[in-house]
């Protein structure tokens, strides 16, 4: 009973989910505000999760002195920011706010501009014309790239027009491609949840 109960509950909230879009009237009006109101709780329950694999990570950190100083300054950094935006808010010009932005906002920039060297040492190992897709791939990428730099609109104007060209068809072409497989997968997935088949989430 313990996995046959949460498989029936799964086909219950499927069937209620569904049968939204098929029937009309003030219970399946009603249905929907209780299904986005669960959703919101889940968001909550998640955030609590969260919260607690935080603490518990960085509590075993500090006790076993596995990057301890680190997880002491995670941790009084969560507290920090929790008490600033406690006793005067989040809005502008509160202490909250200026740690946001002063801090958080600078640290942030800092990781992304350091992912750049990652991507560009990824970029130089991966893109080698080792043959012809990979020639069309490195070509592609160098358009792109002179596109969005003034060196390459000064070597020639049309660079910037191809690179836009190539982010508007070709890459777009790719990008609604990959979505819609996976749009297709969690349909897959849903039904098979629907039918009882896929029990990965019942450790099964």
């Amino acid at each position: 009973m313990k996995k046959e109960i949460p498989i029936l509950f799964g086909l219950i909230a499927a069937i209620l989910w569904y049968s939204e879009f098929f029937f009309a009237g003030m219970f399946f009006d009603n249905l929907k505000v209780f299904f986005a109101s669960g959703l919101k709780i889940a968001g909550v329950v998640g955030i609590m999760i969260g919260v607690y694999s935080v603490a518990r990570q960085n509590y075993f950190k500090i006790k076993y002195n596995n990057e301890r100083y680190y997880a002491i300054l995670r941790v009084s950094m969560i507290f920090l920011m929790i008490f600033l935006g406690s006793q005067r808010g989040m809005a502008s010009g509160t202490p909250f706010s200026s740690m946001f932005f002063n801090v958080y906002i600078p640290f942030q920039a800092t990781t992304f501009a350091l992912l750049a060297f990652y991507i560009a040492s990824a970029a130089y190992r991966s893109f080698k014309a080792k043959s012809l897709e990979s020639a069309v791939l490195l070509t592609a990428s160098i358009l792109v790239m002179m596109g969005k730099i003034p060196l390459g609109e000064a070597m020639w104007d049309k660079i910037p027009v191809i690179g836009e060209w190539i982010m508007d068809a070709p890459s777009s072409a790719g990008r609604r491609a990959i979505i819609f497989g996976g749009y297709l997968g969690m349909i897959t997935m849903m039904i098979r949840i629907f039918f009882g088949l896929e029990r990965s989430h019942l450790s099964d």
